[in-house]
């Protein structure tokens, strides 16, 4: 996964010195960066890419509407950058200037826009297309960490593929998470509790094995440069691949960058018996969270007195950073143990995806609430077979079976709470599933049901406890109004969220849909919600 920044690339349109005589803008750079995405792959998988721009840049609209077209750019993720000034200007209806370079004082282009339209075309591609997706930048640089560190290369300039890691050029992505659904005692029960001690505990290992991972992945980067170096290739023309490992290796040694996140807050917050989007449910969350970001912390000073601090740490650079003076706020000791032994890791923290990880773990994922509770599959079968049970035939003839598939940790709750699992799954009625999710703690609070505002503060509240970024889709019903989708990326800003993403069900295909309308289709990968 690459993130890649084109706003240094010059608008369309600009004189450039050769036979072209002017540039072709960014566009084309956006295919050529998609189509090299897609054609490396390793292991059967491909290449993940997040293109961003500055919505201070001329060409952002063109960037805003490239992926509109169907199968253009397809293998990049797109966000647009956007600064406090566009969001100030769109709030008051004024009028926004854009540079290149952008952001100069005195820049060789600039036109003057409504910011109100450009932020209706981004409102409406999100809603119809689910991108661009957006990137708080001025909220990224202020809150980030190592940016105290911009005029020694930690100048964070684009993301991760997913956006949950504002990146420095050069630096890496490392992920581990923390399942929190596990410290639950006595889960879905009167009794349940969260065991706060066991996790303060893990946390520090965690941090402990991150730091590990680091100088796992030095050893990898050794053995890669050797090997740039034995091979037979004259040196000017593999000296560009050495440079950049070379590169990769020394930001890795320099910062030690972490990312500890989590996987299971819905299920966490079920098994406790809290409704996800309440404001219970909120208080709980960003108390788990705070508490992460300083034992995370702790940990990571605690490494610096027996390990030694990331090279280029300045206590006295850092001392204006509002995430660390949070810290510092929310645990007194922290200021003066930082002050004499430094800290190991320039930055620790971060919510990732972990689709992969809680699809092995079987809960929810990242800080998302459960997709859907239940739903219907089909699985094509022969009605000639002496075990098929076909229960649904369709236009063409075909025999299905249906059966309902559920999310795990519901069923969980039902055992726990005295209903026969295997009745559930294969002999109840529709109308009956849908009286015993009633009785759960996940109804109401699928990724449909939650209210989407609260949603957005509620990511912003946890924000505050989160060094790097949270990775988020803010998922809502096809028949949302455009409206929505402005009232909820407003929010967002509002609530100090770094970057959002909206999902309108039904405006991208290949998606994990809940169909009420019952379309046919002839796969087995036809959703029913029930």
């Amino acid at each position: 996964g690459v993130g890649h920044d084109l706003s240094h690339i010059r608008p369309k349109g600009s004189p450039v010195k050769n036979s072209a005589l002017t540039s072709t803008g960014i566009v084309p750079f956006m295919e050529r960066y998609s189509n090299s995405t897609r054609e490396v792959a390793q292991d059967g998988r491909r290449g993940a890419l997040m293109l961003s721009i500055s919505i201070n840049h001329p060409d952002s609209e063109s960037f805003i509407d490239a992926k509109m077209e169907q199968g253009k750019i397809t293998g990049a993720n797109v966000s647009v950058r956007i600064d406090d000034e566009f969001m100030n200007s769109v709030a008051s209806d004024k009028q926004y200037t854009q540079r290149y370079p952008i952001h100069s004082d005195k820049p060789v282009f600039s036109k003057t826009i409504e910011a109100r339209d450009l932020w209706g075309k981004i409102v409406h591609n999100a809603w119809k297309s689910a991108e661009p997706g957006i990137l708080f930048w001025d909220t990224i640089k202020r809150e980030s960490v190592p940016d105290c560190y911009a005029d020694l290369g930690f100048e964070t300039v684009s993301t991760n593929p997913c956006g949950e890691i504002p990146l420095c050029p050069y630096d890496s992505c490392r992920l581990l998470a923390i399942n929190l659904y596990s410290y639950v005692e006595n889960p879905f029960t009167e009794k349940a509790s969260f065991n706060m001690p066991l996790f303060r505990e893990h946390v520090w290992y965690a941090q402990r094995i991150m730091d590990d991972i680091i100088d796992m992945e030095l050893e990898k980067v050794d053995a890669i440069l050797e090997k740039i170096d034995n091979d037979p290739e004259p040196g000017d023309i593999k000296n560009t691949e050495r440079q950049l490992w070379a590169k990769i290796k020394d930001k890795a040694l320099q910062g030690r960058r972490t990312g500890i996140g989590i996987t299971a807050e819905g299920d966490m917050l079920a098994a406790l018996n809290l409704r996800y989007g309440s404001d219970e449910a909120i208080d709980f969350s960003v108390s788990i969270h705070k508490t992460l970001a300083v034992e995370a912390y702790k940990s990571s000073v605690n490494l610096a007195a027996e390990r030694g601090p990331f090279l280029v740490y300045d206590f006295d650079r850092e001392k204006n950073n509002p995430f660390i003076n949070r810290l510092f706020t929310e645990e007194p000791q922290l200021k003066e143990s930082m002050k004499k032994f430094g800290r190991r890791n320039i930055a620790l923290l971060t919510i990732a995806p972990t689709g992969s990880v809680s699809i092995l773990t079987q809960t929810t994922s990242g800080i998302e609430p459960v997709f859907l509770t239940a739903y219907k599959r089909r699985k094509k079968v022969n009605p000639n077979d002496k075990n098929s049970n076909a229960t649904f035939i369709d236009e063409s003839g075909d025999s299905w079976e249906e059966f309902n598939v559920f999310h795990p940790k519901f069923l969980t709750w039902a055992g726990m709470n005295g209903y026969d699992v295997d009745e559930v799954k294969y002999h109840y009625s529709e109308e009956q599933l849908n009286e015993l999710i009633a009785k759960s703690p996940y109804h109401k609070a699928t990724s449909n049901d939650v209210d989407w505002i609260s949603k957005v503060k509620m990511q912003g509240a946890i924000q505050k406890w989160v060094d790097h970024s949270i990775s988020v889709t803010v998922n809502v019903p096809e028949h949302v109004d455009e409206s929505m989708i402005d009232t909820v990326l407003r929010t967002a800003w509002e609530s100090g969220c770094k970057g959002v993403t909206v999902y309108r069900e039904g405006s991208r295909s290949g998606v994990l849909v809940a169909d009420n309308k019952k379309k046919e289709e002839s796969s087995s990968s036809q959703f029913t919600e029930t």
